[in-house]
């Protein structure tokens, strides 16, 4: 692999989130009639219509005091924007609210003055996409990442003109790296393991990170954890975290103007 082809591996890090069967619990935001089964229209008229634009193309959606206008953009996103929440936070959704994009044109009442942009938002998706939500708080499985017996972390020399610049290669079974925040290497334990990495290590210098693992599987447990530890002095533990996810509950596809 190629040092522009790492780089570009670890300028995307994403990690996937694993749920773990726990009672749901109602959050404060669902308690406060954030559900969109409760939501009124806001908008004295609408326009919803399949955009004609590249799927390739861009969507973008702009959000006025009394007007709403949205072009090439997917339901999801205006979802995400009408409940605050990040994409691997929604549950249950079909296929369809990220694979068609929509053009809207929306106006809104007077009388809807001053309720602010996510309410009507959600009103919108209510009336026009027959949305209905509701907030639960599930545990996801997550690594803290500490110090073990003791950091055996190189910090990194001060960086002069003639020193080389930050740079941190990833590729399969292998991390090298130089001036490495803990929090980027979290980051990248978190694209590794599959699952989010939180810094509890206190560490707060730059490093220079030489990490090797044996990719062959020969145990239930990730490779890496022993790596981590034996080779960095730190350690990855499993924990349980509480996350809000907003569930859809009811969305069905607009009909056409």
């Amino acid at each position: 692999m190629s040092l522009l082809q790492s780089l570009a591996r670890f300028l995307v890090v994403v990690a996937p989130i694993v749920l773990v069967s726990v009672n749901s619990t109602q959050s404060r935001a669902q308690s406060e009639g954030d559900n969109s089964t409760t939501a009124s229209p806001m908008y004295k008229t609408a326009s919803i219509k399949l955009s004609k634009s590249s799927i390739h193309a861009g969507g973008t959606t702009k959000i006025g005091p009394d007007e709403l206008t949205a072009t090439n953009e997917r339901p999801q996103v205006l979802i995400e924007q009408a409940y605050a929440v990040h994409d691997d936070q929604i549950v249950g959704v079909p296929s369809w609210l990220n694979s068609r994009r929509y053009d809207i044109e929306a106006k809104a009442d007077n009388s809807a003055a001053g309720e602010g942009g996510e309410r009507m938002l959600q009103g919108l998706l209510s009336d026009y996409f027959k949305l209905a939500v509701h907030r639960e708080t599930r545990l996801i499985q997550v690594y803290e990442l500490a110090v073990g017996d003791g950091s055996k972390l190189l910090e990194s020399a001060p960086n002069y003109e003639d020193s080389p610049l930050r740079v941190i290669q990833v590729e399969e079974g292998r991390i090298v790296g130089r001036e490495v925040p803990i929090a980027t290497l979290a980051r990248i334990f978190s694209e590794e393991l599959g699952r989010p990495v939180l810094d509890k290590t206190q560490l707060p210098y730059h490093y220079d990170v030489t990490l090797q693992w044996p990719t062959a599987p020969d145990s239930s447990e990730p490779a890496i954890l022993t790596a981590v530890q034996e080779q960095l002095g730190l350690k990855l533990v499993p924990q349980l975290m509480p996350k809000e996810f907003l569930v859809i509950d009811h969305v069905e596809m607009p009909s056409a103007d």
